[in-house]
């Protein structure tokens, strides 16, 4: 399960229904601990996809328009979690 003690988020990207790509993010409460807040991190996603996000510390959401950005947005994350 994602919420072992070695993992500290898990941040998700996929197409709805209607073809347009959703960022979802997670964080454990390891993570959480540790300073992480999953808001910015969905932020970052969906910004990159051409739209906007956020949430609570635990866990959030955004969106886009941009399909193609999907690896980008799941790069950006990697970026923010590298800080």
């Amino acid at each position: 399960m994602w919420r072992s003690a070695r993992t500290l988020a898990l941040p998700i990207a996929r197409l709805t229904g209607g073809g347009k790509p959703v960022a979802i993010v997670a964080t454990s409460p390891a993570a959480r601990d540790a300073g992480l807040n999953a808001g910015p991190l969905a932020k970052a996603m969906a910004t990159v996809l051409g739209g906007g996000g956020g949430g609570k510390p635990d866990l959030a959401q955004g969106g886009g328009s941009d399909v193609s950005a999907i690896p980008a947005a799941l790069d950006a994350v990697k970026r923010e979690l590298g800080r």
